[in-house]
């Protein structure tokens, strides 16, 4: 259930429509992900893990994107790619994960 804020506000004299404020639900509710989401979360997790390490975590990461684009619908990749330009790829997938499931 979302808080809300402000209502919706209506103020006819100039013909605007302000949309209602609300915050998501605290705490969020898990996430049911299936087996092949899973396996795409362990990359993504490896891809976290293999920045900490210098030299062989090069490899390891482009492993990991390897089996992502493997394991992901284009569309799926495609999302998880545009938020893991500024989000680790951990939360980046959960990310595309939330959306797909709304």
């Amino acid at each position: 259930m979302k808080i809300r804020l402000l209502p919706e506000v209506r103020i006819p004299l100039i013909d605007v429509k302000l949309p209602a404020i609300e915050l998501p639900e605290f705490p969020p509710k898990p996430l049911k992900l299936n087996e092949r989401q899973i396996e795409a979360l362990r990359y993504a997790i490896m891809d976290d893990v293999a920045d900490i390490v210098p030299f062989i975590g090069d490899a390891l990461s482009d492993i990991a994107y390897a089996e992502l684009r493997n394991r992901l619908t284009p569309d799926e990749y495609e999302k998880f790619i545009e938020e893991n330009k500024w989000l680790p790829s951990t939360l980046a997938l959960l990310k595309v994960f939330a959306e797909k499931s709304t």
